[in-house]
């Protein structure tokens, strides 16, 4: 009897470990995000602020938007490639609804490749 209660109370608290693990695991995915968006608005603020002392400096203009934009498009694009992934796939909002798109595989049959969602 006493080893039933031995292994009830060691499988208790193991249930209450892994139970911490993945709420603290979940907050830690959450904190990730916020620094990524953090991350992501300091680069578009840096393209900005070099942009602005091209043009302050006698740069061409053109050259320096081109620049500018292509810096914003990185930085936008390393945050949705980062954020937007989930565990059941990529996903994104649409008129206030979240879509998801699977992970995908390839599947090769009598000669061609096939996409599996």
């Amino acid at each position: 009897m006493k080893k039933f209660i031995k292994i009830g109370i060691m499988s208790a608290a193991l249930g209450v470990v892994l139970v911490g693990a993945d709420t603290a695991n979940a907050q830690n995915r959450r904190d990730n995000r916020r620094e990524e968006r953090q991350e992501m608005r300091e680069e578009i603020r840096d393209a900005r602020r070099d942009y602005r002392d091209d043009v302050r400096d006698g740069r061409n203009r053109r050259s320096a938007r081109r620049e500018m934009r292509r810096e914003v498009r990185e930085a936008r694009q390393d945050y949705r490639r980062d954020v937007r992934r989930g565990r059941d796939g990529w996903y994104w909002y649409q008129n206030g609804r979240r879509y998801t798109r699977p992970f995908s595989q390839w599947n090769y049959r009598n000669g061609w490749f096939y996409r599996i969602y």
